[in-house]
């Protein structure tokens, strides 16, 4: 396949790495989710969190792109829809995606239902307690990953957290650092024990990507007296945990 080397995009510049065009196609983003990182044990009141941050980030050939439509009569909340590009930077569809919402803590708008946080007992799948949360993000370029990409922008493209438009460009990561609202799972009173964080973006599939295997990130911790520590390397997949 080739490309032509520049393709305008409605929020910026998207930069391929070829030229020649023959015939358009589509260029869809992909979602990985990393192993969460600073993770620590905070106090709120009388309340114990595990805190942590948390980037995903686009290895597709395309942006991750979403912008806001009407209002849902139904619910009240804003619909969402990704634009999907093609390669000659014509839109090729507009599927709906979900919902933006306002996050009070934030001050800002979020999509809805971006990533769940799942704590498990190791060793037990589905027969443990689960502690988890969904969580919704401001999609944004936060985080240069992998540049080198073809596709990727040298600089960020989605810069600023939009409440019209958000996305998320080739080659870059949103991140979300452990100290903001919405980075942490309750677990006061849980047992000392070793535990898996789990990380899923787009866990009800809305988005559309290249590949839905990979948006799941695994990290082994173990709380103990008061304290955690992380105790294995993170795996990436989809399916049962």
């Amino acid at each position: 396949m080739k490309y032509a080397p520049y393709v305008a995009l409605a929020s910026g510049l998207f930069i391929l790495s070829a030229v020649g065009l023959s015939a358009a196609t589509e260029v869809i983003p992909n979602l990985k989710a990393l192993p969460a990182s600073d993770i620590r044990l905070a106090q709120s009141g009388s309340s114990t969190l595990l805190r942590f941050s948390t980037t995903g980030w686009n290895d597709g050939v395309g942006p991750l792109e979403v912008f806001a439509g009407e209002i849902d009569r139904e619910n009240g909340k804003q619909n969402v829809y990704q634009r999907i590009y093609n390669t000659d930077g014509t839109v090729s569809r507009e599927p709906l995606v979900g919902s933006f919402i306002w996050h009070e803590a934030h001050n800002h708008f979020h999509f809805e239902d971006y990533a769940t946080y799942t704590l498990q007992l190791a060793g037990a799948p589905g027969a443990s307690d689960r502690f988890g949360q969904k969580t919704t993000f401001c999609i944004m370029d936060t985080t240069r990953m992998n540049t080198k990409l073809s596709g990727a922008p040298k600089r960020p493209v989605y810069d600023t957290c939009g409440s019209v438009v958000q996305g998320m460009s080739v080659g870059w990561g949103d991140t979300y650092g452990y100290q903001l609202a919405g980075q942490e799972i309750d677990v006061t009173g849980l047992a000392d024990g070793d535990y898996k964080l789990i990380i899923e973006l787009d866990p009800k599939d809305k988005l559309d990507e290249t590949n839905e295997g990979d948006n799941v990130s695994i990290i082994d911790i173990r709380i103990s007296n008061g304290t955690v520590s992380v105790i294995g390397g993170g795996s990436r997949g989809r399916g049962n945990h």
